[in-house]
């Protein structure tokens, strides 16, 4: 071979390298290129902006997150995960100065995700492209919207006489729906969903003054498409609150001889998502922002009769589609999974989408999560309701989950204080299945997310053949509560059954000492263990059998740097826990 080829090959793969490397691999999304290309660079996008990493020193803000664990999420997660992985790097804040970094390119930074390590932000396609560019920076992506299950509704004339003897309510109109899912003989035992905070995600809550709603313990409420704390219809603002008063009073409304939801004790978050005024559409962000806000408050259950498959915005964006239905892919999917990880029971309507042909699915994100307990929904007499969505999900798995009453089903009016509504749809389903679900923790504490989604599907009535028309079937609220050992009469406020006590420490905060009470009813094998503000077990107090009633000791933490600690008794039954502060 001459030189003058030689050098030849050499120029020809100088040039070739140098072409290579003057085009890095890009960070957008194959969505958000795609558009970029396809529009000016002054276009306007929401988009997701995906970090690399949580900043510096994550150990430390790992101890601070724990300490300042709110009690109801501490009990939670110690319920759902060892004592030594209370937190992760999901709970750790997106870093600081990534987001001020972002802000002089950016419209408006939108929400901030811990779980996604992302911010949603509205920029211009030339902006995020200068974005790009940032070392910190992983990923840019657009944001989608949703297409809610559509409830069809009519008015109804409610009647009492359909209280059935025997049983200790009257359920009036919505006896069905509650029988269909053995729901009557867990009321009759004195279980309505006292202890259990349930986080209703949807689309806003009209006339909360109604009679079957008027009753509820309401604990915080969100408007995340206005910015303020009324979930209820307001002039100017965006959004009805239609959808979510029938979602919450087939869950929790109670008026005798006209509607029992079934956790018409339980306690609520309620935020409001969703921005009807545009198609029926909203941004993913609202979903995730809520489902975080329902964690660090320490809610148990998630109901979400919302869904994200289809764009239809002015842009041309693309839209989800069947195959992205993978348990991987939606970002409600993906912080639906991440809050199941944080011991949150997620409860989301399967769609309205109708039959598919295998492999082909209907379904709405997040519903396919394989941590997401999807609901189909069938008619009084448990037949499939045609526009039930179906699975497979694009990786396989059978999707919906279980069945429950989506066709006339009874709830509150949103715009009387007394009438009533026939609705349809699995948005209807979705918050009957929460609700048992409720019941399955209030009569069993100790069970973990995982385990109700396990005796529900287990105890479903087509539960030996499980497919992707009627998944492991309709429900069996009492058969669940029952699936891992037999239930007896609930807590009720007159009568305190619950004899595992663990006494206030004192004093606390305390230097060096603190004194320990607790109480047990029976002998038994106890372990009363001190771990500090990262999981780990510093001190093993008591791991021994202990005789029946109350014992005393004092913890001398004279060896122990200051900071907060989780006091920990083990117990047959479970393990009670508090938080301690040693200050030298």
């Amino acid at each position: 071979m001459s030189h003058r080829v030689i050098i030849g090959i050499i120029i020809l793969c100088s040039v070739l390298s140098a072409q290579l490397f003057s085009q890095a691999p890009t960070k957008f999304s194959s969505k958000l290129e795609y558009l970029y290309q396809k529009n000016n660079e002054e276009m306007v996008y929401k988009a997701w902006v995906f970090f690399s990493d949580k900043g510096q020193d994550t150990q430390s803000k790992l101890s601070k997150i724990t300490a300042n664990l709110a009690d109801r999420a501490l009990q939670r997660r110690l319920r759902n995960r060892s004592s030594n992985n209370l937190v992760d790097r999901y709970d750790i804040p997106v870093a600081l100065d990534y987001i001020s970094s972002l802000k002089p390119y950016v419209n408006e930074i939108r929400h901030k995700s811990r779980w996604l390590n992302a911010v949603s932000v509205e920029a211009s396609g030339r902006a995020l492209k200068e974005i790009e560019a940032f070392p910190f920076v992983r990923k840019i992506d657009i944001v989608h919207s949703t297409t809610a299950p559509r409830p069809e509704s009519q008015p109804l004339s409610v009647s009492s006489s359909f209280h059935r003897g025997g049983l200790s309510l009257n359920y009036g109109s919505s006896l069905a729906q509650n029988s269909q899912i053995n729901v009557p003989p867990l009321h009759d035992l004195g279980y309505d969903g006292s202890g259990v905070l349930i986080c209703m995600l949807d689309a806003g809550f009209n006339n909360l003054e109604h009679e079957s709603l008027d009753h509820l313990n309401i604990i915080y409420t969100w408007d995340f498409v206005n910015d303020d704390s009324a979930v209820s219809d307001e002039p100017g603002q965006m959004g009805s609150g239609n959808h979510g008063t029938y979602t919450l009073s087939a869950m929790a409304g109670y008026e005798s001889g006209k509607l029992i939801g079934p956790a018409y004790g339980a306690d609520f978050i309620l935020l409001k998502t969703e921005n009807t005024d545009y198609e029926r559409h909203i941004e993913e962000d609202h979903w995730v922002a809520g489902a975080e806000l329902a964690d660090s408050m320490g809610a148990d259950i998630i109901s979400s009769s919302l869904g994200y498959l289809d764009l239809f915005d002015l842009y041309g964006e693309t839209n989800y589609t069947w195959q992205d239905m993978n348990g991987n892919t939606t970002i409600a999917t993906i912080g639906a999974d991440i809050a199941a990880g944080r011991g949150i029971l997620v409860v989301n309507s399967a769609g309205n989408e109708g039959i598919a042909t295998p492999p082909q699915n209907t379904l709405i994100g997040p519903a396919d999560g394989d941590s997401v307990l999807a609901i189909g929904a069938v008619s009084s007499s448990g037949v499939r309701a045609s526009f039930s969505s179906m699975g497979p999900t694009a990786d396989g798995r059978i999707k919906p989950d279980v069945m429950a009453r989506g066709v006339s089903t009874i709830c509150a009016s949103p715009i009387s204080i007394d009438g009533y509504f026939g609705v349809s749809g699995t948005s209807l389903s979705c918050p009957l299945v929460a609700g048992a679900a409720a019941l399955v923790l209030q009569a069993n504490p100790n069970l973990t997310n995982m385990e109700i989604i396990t005796a529900l599907k287990s105890s479903a009535d087509n539960s030996t053949t499980p497919d992707n028309y009627y998944g492991w079937g309709i429900i069996n609220a009492q058969a669940a509560a029952n699936y891992f050992s037999p239930i007896g009469v609930a807590h009720k406020k007159d009568v305190e059954i619950d004899d595992y006590i663990l006494y206030p420490v004192y004093p606390n905060p305390f230097n060096p000492e603190t004194n320990i009470r607790y109480q047990l009813p029976s002998s038994q094998q106890v372990r009363l263990e001190v771990f500090n503000n990262i999981g780990q077990k510093v001190a093993t107090l008591v791991d021994e059998t202990v005789s029946v009633g109350q014992h005393k000791l004092t913890w001398d933490a004279s060896g122990f740097s200051s900071g907060v600690y989780l006091l920990v008794l083990r117990y047959s039954q479970g393990q009670k826990v508090q938080k301690l502060m040693l200050v030298k």
